[in-house]
């Protein structure tokens, strides 16, 4: 679409860096300000904010328009970052059923990868029917109808202490905890440290060009690239059963698996690899819900947006490291060596839990 309203490669790459970038500079800040407000109407109005975006897009097709329809993007993505985990998870607090958070978050992931599947399966019809102004109009309504069920969501009121601050006091007040409670609570520091890694599976982004590389068929490809899709919705709706899995042994069979997939220059390379990223999948979302568990303060959107950035952070560190050196070290090797680090993650992990269960 960029590209269609004549956009160079070069001006669309400083797009998706804009969006990044805004992206991460936001997380922090904004999760504090879901530690102060009412979660339902915030994610509403996040919501709301990036169908502004696609509405621009649509009506207003340009380069300034694309910038701004991002701006509003990231926003909305350090908006919703760790505001819908910390209003589920309070809310499960005051029913006294905070042992059902994994599994809820395990079905809403694996209905999310679905609908992700539905989506890319329309937009071929869509556009050949309506071409962009029809698909950019029904992700307005996507975003429409995203606000209405985020104001559907009950929210407890949350209790203020005697004498707190009000205002901006209030909010620096709330950054500052949350950020506090990770740096000086060991097991949820140690735990954000693990969730921070998450960005090392950034490298799924590459299985195409590795794929092409081994020489499979172009048609086949697409096929092939749907196994990590699959492999993540499987997962996902394996922890929203409700079953509790560990966090160290999902993440080494991921880092076993992409690592194999790496240097196995064959179809079944890639399944492997995709099937990695499912398991992946699986340790990031135990993770997740050990790090709720984990926090006792109130700034708990906060405590989830410290974990988002560091994820981030290590994503930009990976397309940074293979956009330097993939050209003369190339794509197998380091995605062998990012590999290696899922697995050096995954032992740090183990030995992070046996510490908790010891004491």
């Amino acid at each position: 679409m960029f590209a269609a309203h004549g956009l160079s490669a070069a001006q669309i790459s400083t797009l998706f860096v804009l969006w990044a970038g805004a992206s991460a500079v936001l997380e922090i800040p904004t999760g504090a300000i879901a530690d102060r407000v009412s979660r339902p109407k915030l994610l509403a109005v996040a919501s709301a904010l990036r169908g502004i975006g696609f509405g621009l897009w649509v009506f207003a097709p340009s380069y300034p328009a694309f910038a701004a329809g991002f701006l509003l993007w990231a926003v909305k993505s350090s908006l919703t970052s760790g505001t819908l985990e910390a209003l589920v998870y309070d809310e499960l607090t005051l029913a006294g059923k905070t042992d059902r958070y994994a599994a809820l978050t395990g079905r809403a992931a694996a209905l999310q990868g679905v609908c992700s599947l539905a989506a890319t399966g329309l937009a071929a019809p869509a556009l050949a029917a309506g071409g962009y102004h029809l698909v950019g109009l029904a992700s307005v309504a996507a975003c429409a109808a995203q606000s209405l069920v985020a104001l559907s969501f009950p929210e407890a009121p949350r209790a203020a202490d005697e004498g707190e601050p009000t205002g901006i006091a209030a909010y620096l007040r709330t950054l500052r905890s949350g950020v506090s409670e990770v740096l000086h609570r060991t097991e949820l520091r140690r735990l954000v440290l693990v969730a921070g890694f998450g960005g090392l599976l950034a490298v799924d982004e590459y299985l195409p060009l590795l794929a092409k590389q081994y020489d499979l068929s172009a048609s086949d490809i697409p096929y092939l690239l749907l196994v990590p899709t699959l492999a993540t919705i499987a997962a996902s709706a394996v922890v929203g059963t409700g079953r509790w899995f560990g966090i160290a042994a999902p993440l080494a069979v991921a880092g076993l698996l992409v690592g194999f997939g790496s240097v196995t220059a064959s179809a079944v390379g890639i399944v492997a690899a995709g099937l990695g990223f499912g398991s992946f999948q699986l340790g990031q979302l135990m993770v997740e819900a050990r790090i709720q568990h984990a926090v006792v303060g109130r700034a708990r959107a906060t405590v989830t947006s410290v974990a988002e950035v560091l994820a981030e952070a290590s994503a930009l560190l990976v397309f940074a490291a293979f956009g330097i050196a993939a050209d003369w070290l190339g794509l197998r090797w380091l995605m062998l060596l990012d590999a290696l680090l899922v697995v050096a993650v995954a032992t740090y992990a183990g030995l992070v839990l046996r510490e908790q269960r010891r004491h």
